[in-house]
């Protein structure tokens, strides 16, 4: 019998891929892979882990882009990502703005949970890193991992402080977090 995979649920902005408060991906041409994004995701993909994004686009709810070019974006990401040898196992967004109800926007479980779903992801042993509070409180949700990360909105957050977010543990960068991962779990 097959050794249930562990899951890994990942942020995109400020995790996997360049950002800043107050920038708004709009276009593919502004995607910038992190530099230790691909040995990061071939180390957690070597370790057993299925990789899928849950990330909050209030870009389109904001009027910034639409979903076909969110599309386009995430298709180039899956492009660069497949050309190093790193494959996604999904992806999940929220297109909602802050300040519209939802029951998908993150901190909310619901679009990891739609993904255990229909990807049949194990969540025992899961984990879910990210650059923001909203992914440790998703992870709290959830009752699995999280581990904050000091890129992107991460960088605002001194290491005390990052601690007292709750995470299971903070990582310089999505590279440390694997590193970490994959000796820790």
């Amino acid at each position: 019998m097959m050794a249930a995979r562990k899951t890994a649920f990942l942020d995109r902005d400020g995790t996997l891929i360049w950002d800043r408060p107050g920038f708004y991906l709009r276009h593919p041409g502004q995607l910038r892979l992190y530099r230790g994004t691909v040995p990061a995701l071939r180390m957690l993909r070597k370790a057993g882990y299925r990789l899928v994004v849950v990330t909050n686009q209030s870009g389109i709810g904001r009027g910034f882009l639409d979903r076909a070019m969110l599309a386009r974006i995430h298709a180039l990401l899956r492009r660069k990502l497949a050309r190093s040898g790193v494959r996604l196992d999904g992806i999940y967004f929220c297109p909602h703005a802050p300040d519209v109800p939802c029951r998908c926007r993150k901190p909310s479980p619901h679009l990891a949970r739609k993904a255990a779903r229909e990807l049949g992801l194990n969540l025992k042993g899961a984990v879910m890193i990210g650059d923001k509070r909203a992914d440790v409180e998703m992870a709290r949700r959830l009752g699995i991992a999280s581990i904050h990360l000091g890129t992107g909105h991460g960088r605002l957050v001194r290491a005390e402080r990052g601690a007292s977010l709750g995470a299971t543990h903070r990582s310089r960068d999505i590279l440390g977090a694997a590193k970490w991962l994959t000796r820790h779990r």
